[in-house]
């Protein structure tokens, strides 16, 4: 009895043993989306001046690439955070209270006044807003520099005890002092009216950085309320028109950084227009889209209505810009979107080509320092 036991414990361990590998011919398991974001390794290059190297490179490529390993990955997620509530991953977000998830990358610098400006630095950055409002001011369209709060700037209250700062200086805070001082720059600010009408509906995702589609709303109308006193024509869409649904959705980018996935849900808001909508997708310009910039399809969006009494807008912006597209585009006889690779430059042959009457730039808090950074004038 206890051999015929120690062989049946034996064949275990080797069935356990050589499951990976015979993974490989015979599909046990099913394909899973990897939750690692990053390039997996390739085969090695077999050749005889690469001899040396080749075994641990193989090794590097079986170690990423063997079937099982997606699948003990998401075990161990599921290990660490039901058992103990510890998310496997905690270099790129952490977990804060009552569900919320934070990103560290920028964006915890922001929150914590750690990257602020040199004075050369700031005055740079004003250099470069006084140089595009110049040149946009001479083809006769208005320029308007629009500031995105980051999540922790809005939900401060859901980090961790030990996270929250006192009463810091922000970048921010600099950049929003210092431009102030030229009335001529059109500068729309939306952290604090947001963080004022946060109460009504959640703004952002609880797992994700972004906005929801209800907080895009709010920067919307904020912001078409400060164009109306240039262009008293454009009136924000009131939200009385649009049904406000809410839905249980997977977690999203923060638990897979966190490598979570699956483990968590959330309850999204979205708005569904009770109107017709006008604008209609319009031909692309086809303009160069950057080789490492990864979602080609948004790089460049066009959108057309019938009023053609109405301005065009430009708006160049990040991957927050995305969500206000839908209320938008509803205002302007045509109305181009540019996501240009988190560069935020002046996309100056763009302007020319469109010539707009209303140029957006959008910003995320955390992406301001690429504005001194990437600019190529003055």
């Amino acid at each position: 009895m206890k051999r015929t036991l120690n062989i049946i414990i034996m064949l275990f361990f080797m069935v356990i043993l050589l499951l990976p590998t015979l993974s490989e011919i015979i599909p046990v398991f099913p394909v899973i989306e990897s939750a690692e974001n990053r390039e997996m390794k390739s085969f090695p290059e077999i050749s005889y001046a690469k001899l040396d190297s080749f075994p641990q490179g193989f090794d590097d490529y079986y170690s990423d690439n063997f079937i099982v390993r997606d699948h003990l990955l998401r075990l161990n997620g599921k290990i660490k955070f039901q058992w103990f509530y510890i998310p496997p991953h905690q270099g790129k977000a952490f977990m804060g209270r009552q569900g919320w998830m934070y990103a560290v990358k920028d964006e915890m610098d922001i929150y914590l006044g750690n990257n602020i400006f040199t004075e050369d630095t700031l005055q740079r950055f004003v250099d470069i807003l006084k140089y595009r409002n110049h040149i946009l001011d001479s083809l006769h369209c208005k320029y308007y520099f629009v500031i995105v709060p980051i999540k922790t700037t809005i939900y401060p209250e859901y980090l961790p005890l030990s996270k929250i700062k006192s009463n810091q200086r922000t970048l921010t805070d600099q950049i929003v002092t210092e431009l102030g001082k030229y009335s001529n720059i059109n500068l729309i600010d939306l952290r604090g009216e947001m963080i004022d009408q946060k109460g009504a509906n959640r703004l952002y995702y609880k797992t994700d950085n972004h906005w929801n589609e209800f907080g895009g709303y709010v920067a919307y109308r904020i912001i078409m309320e400060y164009l109306n006193r240039d262009f008293p024509d454009l009136n924000p869409i009131d939200i009385s028109e649009f049904d406000i649904v809410t839905s249980e959705v997977e977690g999203k980018m923060l638990t897979n950084l966190m490598g979570i996935i699956g483990e968590v849900s959330e309850i999204d808001i979205s708005l569904v227009p009770k109107f017709e909508k006008e604008a209609s997708e319009g031909e692309e310009s086809n303009y160069p889209v950057p080789g490492y910039f990864p979602y080609k399809d948004s790089y460049e969006r066009v959108y057309l209505t019938n009023n053609s009494e109405q301005p065009k807008l430009l708006m160049i912006h990040d991957s927050f810009g995305s969500t206000l597209i839908p209320f938008l585009s509803e205002h302007f006889s045509k109305s181009v979107f540019i996501f240009d690779g988190w560069q935020h430059a002046f996309n100056e042959e763009i302007v020319l080509n469109e010539k707009p009457d209303i140029y957006i730039q959008l910003v995320v808090e955390s992406l301001l320092p690429n504005i001194p950074k990437n600019a190529e004038k003055p």
